[in-house]
């Protein structure tokens, strides 16, 4: 009986910590939307702030959905470290037009560049050490 209890004990112990995510990260979630539509199909980057450069840095991504909802993940899986963040937007023409077909990466920017400045941005957004459903980004 000792030895199943025991077994037991160590099959709920590996169910809980499999069900963790990797270490210091904590889930992001968020929605974008374009004059009051959801931007289907836009890259949502968070690069933390002061990066000296940010873009070789790792960033944490999402792809914005149906819905205009957003979830992070990065180099080290599901969400994003706690801190602070620059968010770049960028929304390729042909983006969630076509299931399974990335729009081209010379496609232009629905947005015309106007969210990816990470020098000068125009979003911003904290990450706090907990599950985080950020409030949406409205985009003109």
């Amino acid at each position: 009986m000792r030895r199943q209890l025991f077994a037991l004990a160590a099959a709920a112990c590996a169910l809980v910590c499999s069900s963790c995510g990797p270490s210091g990260l904590y889930p992001v979630t968020g929605k974008v939307f374009v004059n009051g539509e959801p931007a289907v199909g836009a890259t949502v980057s968070f690069v933390r702030k002061g990066a000296a450069d940010p873009l070789k840095e790792p960033n944490a991504q999402g792809v914005v959905g149906e819905d205009g909802t957003f979830t992070l993940s990065g180099p080290g899986g599901a969400g994003a470290p706690a801190g602070d963040y620059v968010v770049l937007i960028e929304w390729k023409e042909g983006a969630g037009k076509a299931r399974g077909r990335a729009p081209a990466l010379s496609a232009p920017d629905r947005l015309k560049k106007k969210y990816l400045d990470a020098d000068k941005p125009l979003l911003t957004a904290t990450v706090e050490p907990k599950s985080n459903a950020l409030p949406p980004f409205e985009l003109n």
